[in-house]
């Protein structure tokens, strides 16, 4: 049985790939780089660096994340040195929560630039 990340994880993924996302990578770590990349997305011309956060109703509402900043930015330059791009492309950090009301209903909240971001080349 997947535990209620997991779940929040593949929402996550039916989500964007509504949204028109492609999914490049998911549930990414790296040795000696704490934490992990849940979702990498491209997302018409940018790279999209997604924390997924998945929370019940009891536990108090919507969760402030997975990561902090420092472990988000590490871990998606980290990914970035294995990936070769066709040109200039920018990166985003995003964050997806969601929150189990009931057995049928889990909304989730896309916080769209997160961190903000930089459109600093990476090829």
């Amino acid at each position: 049985m997947k535990n209620l990340h997991e779940r929040a994880v593949e929402a996550a993924i039916r989500f964007v790939e509504r949204k028109g996302y492609e999914v490049l990578d998911r549930n990414w770590s790296c040795e000696g780089v704490a934490g992990r990349l849940d979702l990498v997305a491209m997302d018409e011309d940018a790279i999209v660096f997604i924390d997924v956060t998945a929370a019940n109703r009891e536990e108090g509402g919507f969760s402030e994340g997975n990561l902090t900043r420092e472990q988000f930015e590490l871990l998606a330059a980290t990914w970035l040195e294995g990936y070769t791009p066709e040109g200039d492309v920018p990166v985003r950090f995003d964050g997806i929560d969601m929150i189990v009301v009931n057995a049928g209903r889990a909304p989730l909240r896309h916080h769209i630039n997160k961190l903000g971001s930089f459109a600093e080349s990476i090829a």
